[in-house]
């Protein structure tokens, strides 16, 4: 596993919304090995918390080094890391388990759902700027339209970006999934579809992408107390018989596995 430990000084650590902040870090040797789909577990030093905390990925700069995260204030922990401001350091171990794949034919469809939207950023920014195939369909969805400012992050990478929104204040009123047999429809060369959200989410999408024959990988959101599987808190038995663990063999698994 090419992982390490580096201390990162914050760059910016500021609101997105209400209860949603995107915090940079430099942390370049992390950066480096970086791919779409892993994740990081941090340290902050200054905070009660005892244990590291898993972060999926949401975007890198391999040329400056940074890395960003963004997170729910949803607990003490990320209570704690909103009041870290610029200059601040901050233990990043990383980067850890197994991101998605990538094949240079057809379309991806990327789906995020509330805060597992931020992993799809930079595997946005793969398909749509650094691979030489079509330029993915984007599908997110969100609470409302005071939640749009993922659109800062993938709109540029995207061949549409499309949202749902729980009150209809944005976009399409309802669910992610609600708009995936349009999307299809209208973009037959769909071939691969990635999602991150909600397990439920991911659920639906994932039989739906199965029975229509579509490659299909989710990336899986559990508890994590080490991050390199070895306390075994985050396994689960997929449909194969086999135990999985989440953070050494995932995050991303092939929805088949999964929920087939």
């Amino acid at each position: 596993m090419n992982k390490l430990v580096e201390n990162g000084k914050i760059i910016y650590n500021k609101p997105l919304s209400d209860d949603v902040n995107a915090l940079c870090l430099a942390v370049p040797q992390v950066v480096a090995l970086a791919q779409p789909g892993q994740f990081v577990m941090i340290k902050n030093e200054q905070g009660s918390t005892y244990l590291r905390r898993p972060f999926g990925v949401a975007d890198v700069n391999k040329e400056t080094g940074q890395l960003v995260l963004i997170y729910r204030k949803a607990g003490k922990g990320t209570q704690e890391l909103s009041q870290l401001d610029s200059g601040a350091v901050i233990s990043v171990e990383g980067p850890l388990g197994k991101g998605f794949s990538f094949k240079n034919e057809g379309r991806t469809l990327l789906i995020g759902g509330g805060v597992g939207i931020a992993p799809i950023i930079y595997t946005a920014r793969h398909l749509g700027a650094e691979m030489t195939g079509p330029k993915p369909v984007i599908l997110l969805g969100v609470r409302n339209h005071k939640e749009l400012f993922w659109s800062d992050f993938v709109e540029e990478f995207s061949e549409k970006l499309v949202y749902t929104t729980d009150d209809g204040s944005y976009g399409r009123k309802g669910f992610a999934i609600d708009a995936v047999p349009d999307i299809l429809n209208k973009y037959p060369d769909i071939r691969h579809i990635k999602v991150c959200g909600p397990t439920i989410m991911m659920k639906g999408i994932a039989e739906l992408a199965i029975k229509q024959g579509i490659e299909c990988e989710v990336s899986l959101e559990k508890r994590m107390a080490c991050g390199i599987g070895v306390c075994l808190g985050c396994t689960f038995a997929g449909k194969s018989g086999k135990r999985w663990k989440v953070c050494a063999d995932g995050p991303v698994f092939d929805a088949v596995e999964v929920f087939g």
